[in-house]
């Protein structure tokens, strides 16, 4: 039952947070909105991340989705003025499911097609001198 809460609120979610990322963003020169903060949720069933980023360099990564054969990306930058981004899904045998370079503005659908592979999953986000806005969630797509 969680898991298909899981799966039917993740699509309304990621719609949510790049409605937000547009109404909420880093102004020239660093000021206004960025925080340089990235907000995490990480649970069994997902991950969502957001950093309000200028001039942002950062290097982790997060335990995913336990569940599932496959999981649903969702990707939204914008304000992108520099820098970059990579976003890797990894599954439990250590194979790269998505390797995601950022280097622009966008709308990722990877949502609408599924990444495959064995959980547990982990998430690895790389920035290099970001700066813009970046909204992503992942979560169990399935079964």
């Amino acid at each position: 039952m969680l898991e298909r809460r899981i799966k039917n609120t993740l699509p309304l979610a990621i719609v949510l947070a790049g409605a937000l990322a547009g109404c909420l963003t880093p102004t020239a020169g660093g000021s206004g909105h960025s925080s340089n903060v990235p907000v995490v949720t990480a649970t069994g069933g997902g991950v969502g991340f957001t950093v309000f980023a200028s001039d942002f360099t950062f290097d982790q990564s997060y335990a995913g989705p336990t569940l599932g054969d496959s999981v649903a990306v969702g990707l939204v930058v914008s304000s992108y003025t520099g820098g970059s981004a990579q976003v890797e899904i990894i599954d439990a045998h250590g194979v790269k499911r998505l390797q995601l370079p950022v280097t622009s503005n966008i709308v990722q659908a990877q949502g609408q097609s599924t990444v495959p592979g064995t959980p547990p999953y982990t998430l690895h986000v790389t920035f290099t001198h970001f700066t813009g806005t970046f909204v992503l969630g992942v979560g169990v797509a399935g079964s």
